[in-house]
């Protein structure tokens, strides 16, 4: 089986301080999130820093915890990608 790699992509500008601004409004931490959405609280540091962009999973568990507007959960939405890496080949190595 063959496997591709991915391109990475860059998240929209504005999109890591639009989810730190949500996160503390709704007066959570990363880890809180984190723990919440089943990630790690260095994953939410990365998507707060504009360096990754979601899941689509993520991004709509993000959507509901989070509480965001229209906007920013479109902006969340449009940034989410299918393969956010679990399938990447160097995560797939046989054991």
């Amino acid at each position: 089986m063959q496997t591709s790699v991915r391109e990475r992509r860059t998240p929209p500008v504005g999109l890591g301080d639009a989810l730190r601004c949500a996160r503390e409004d709704a007066g959570l931490s990363q880890g809180a999130v984190a723990a919440s959405i089943g990630v790690r609280a260095d994953y939410i540091s990365k998507l707060e820093r504009g360096q990754r962009c979601p899941s689509v999973e993520v991004a709509e568990s993000l959507v509901g915890i989070l509480n965001l507007s229209e906007a920013g959960a479109a902006l969340l939405r449009a940034a989410a990608v299918e393969d956010a890496g679990r399938s990447h080949p160097w995560r797939t190595r046989p054991l």
